[in-house]
């Protein structure tokens, strides 16, 4: 059994597109995030910055960094007769790209938010001239906010019968 094997021009190509295929999906997996982030920022009414898109580039140069690494690993490994696909730049892809998709997680968490509405509700209250008036929109918000728990608790309720 060869344990070291001479260099091999068809594993060092099918490693070097699996390198590009990943770096491709980490870049795609940023790029959504990146615009699932601007879409929420416009959804929840704040200003998107500059800084953001600069943290957008510092992370994409960081991410690439990690699957950099792998693959020289995984070159180290390409020598050995039993390694036969870059592991380290695979493994290294999944974790980077379920990062992102987490990211995204965030994203839709915060869109479906009320805390977007605090300012107008805190508005609304302060505008009442009598005391009488703010007491009758803090009980429609606890009824809504015990609407909306019915709602969630039903939609559990029916994701544990499928």
């Amino acid at each position: 059994m060869e344990v070291i094997a001479i260099f091999d021009a068809s594993k060092a190509y099918i490693f070097l597109g699996v390198f590009l295929a990943v770096v491709l999906l980490v870049v795609f997996a940023i790029l959504v995030d990146l615009w699932d982030g601007v879409q929420t920022a416009r959804v929840t009414g704040q200003r998107v910055h500059s800084h953001k898109l600069r943290v957008t580039m510092a992370k994409m140069s960081e991410y690439f960094r990690f699957v950099v690494i792998g693959f020289l690993i995984d070159c180290v490994g390409m020598l050995f007769s039993f390694y036969v696909m870059p592991f380290v730049v695979i493994l290294f892809g999944i974790g980077l790209i379920l990062v992102e998709v987490k990211s995204m997680l965030e994203h839709a968490r915060r869109r479906k938010s009320r805390t977007t509405e605090l300012p107008a509700i805190i508005q609304a209250i302060l505008d009442c001239r009598h005391e009488k008036d703010a007491h009758i929109i803090i009980e429609q918000l606890n009824k809504s906010k015990i609407e909306i728990n019915e709602i969630e608790s039903k939609n559990k309720g029916e994701d544990k019968r499928v």
